[in-house]
């Protein structure tokens, strides 16, 4: 686990703001090419590339940037996200909490049938029909279905919560396995300040504000499901990982929290997850702030979480 501490972040972020937003992204693409350098060499062994990490962690991009280092050096590359291998959350046998409702967490709300039947086909080089799922309507939009089969010399990298579940990864035993995380927590020399799931609280409320037009109230209701399920579901299974690539950025509560900020203080006093949002308050306001302005497009933060 990473340790930002306090002032060392505000002693780079008063030198100059704008190279220290270079220097955390300079990392993450340095740790994402050697990723995919190190993908590359299993080729021999597996086409499959498996992509794995809790919710806020930026997978999406992730997964993106890796296909996109793979095509620089030759190898054609596809990404599959496993969110199109949903099923339908009211069907008979879909998983449940203990209280009755539709566990959205489990890796048994995805068709694993077909999914491991996909990496199969793939792997043999046969052609597969990728689904689509809908989340509005929670069916599959066949329209959008789409066709894949890999050539010799290409890759597939499938991302999602559940990517290295052994319920659909056991029969690949040779596939690429990536384990992403935004494993940093924030210090004061030995007190800490923030915890590494608050960070990610604090990513997946921005998100969702700008990407899925989610009120702040909405995700933290949905959070406590998320840890749960991350406990269960997610994290005993990161130490399959080929590579764990971690995707904090040490100035990421300088330029989130104020997009935040008006958001949650409009919250109700009651509203789930409040210590976390005090907490992630608190230490906002003994972090230097950045202008979200120095935030350069091609950066994780600002394609996965900032408009």
């Amino acid at each position: 686990m990473k340790r930002f501490q306090l002032h060392a972040l505000n002693d780079d972020i008063r030198s100059d703001p704008a190279d220290f937003i270079a220097r955390c992204d300079g990392r993450y693409d340095r740790m994402v090419v050697e990723t995919a350098q190190a993908a590359a060499k299993n080729i021999q062994n597996s086409p499959i590339i498996l992509l794995a990490g809790p919710s806020g962690s930026g997978k999406t991009t992730t997964a993106t940037r890796i296909r996109q280092e793979l095509e620089r050096h030759g190898i054609g590359t596809h990404a599959v996200s496993l969110d199109d291998y949903y099923r339908n959350p009211l069907a008979p046998d879909y998983p449940k909490t203990e209280d009755g409702e539709p566990d959205l967490e489990s890796p048994l709300g995805l068709d694993i049938p077909l999914l491991e039947q996909h990496l199969t086909d793939l792997a043999a080089g046969r052609e597969i029909t990728v689904p689509h799922f809908d989340f509005k309507t929670h069916t599959r939009d066949e329209s959008k279905a789409w066709q894949l089969q890999l050539q010799p010399d290409e890759m597939v990298v499938f991302e999602g919560l559940h990517a290295l579940n052994p319920l659909f990864t056991e029969r690949h035993p040779h596939a690429f396995r990536i384990a992403i995380s935004a494993a940093s927590d924030l210090y004061d020399g030995d007190t800490l300040l923030l915890h590494h799931d608050q960070f990610r609280l604090l990513r997946r409320s921005v998100r969702d504000l700008y990407h899925r037009n989610a009120p702040a109230l909405e995700t933290l209701s949905l959070w406590g499901n998320v840890g749960r399920g991350e406990r269960l579901y997610i994290n005993p299974y990161r130490d399959q990982a080929n590579v764990v690539l971690n995707t904090s950025l040490g100035y990421e509560l300088s330029v989130l929290y104020p997009i935040a900020a008006p958001y949650y203080a409009a919250l109700p006093a009651d509203a789930p997850e409040m210590e976390s949002v005090k907490a992630i308050a608190r230490a906002a306001q003994l972090v230097e702030p950045i202008d979200g302005g120095l935030v350069p497009q091609s950066s994780l933060m600002r394609q996965e979480f900032m408009q």
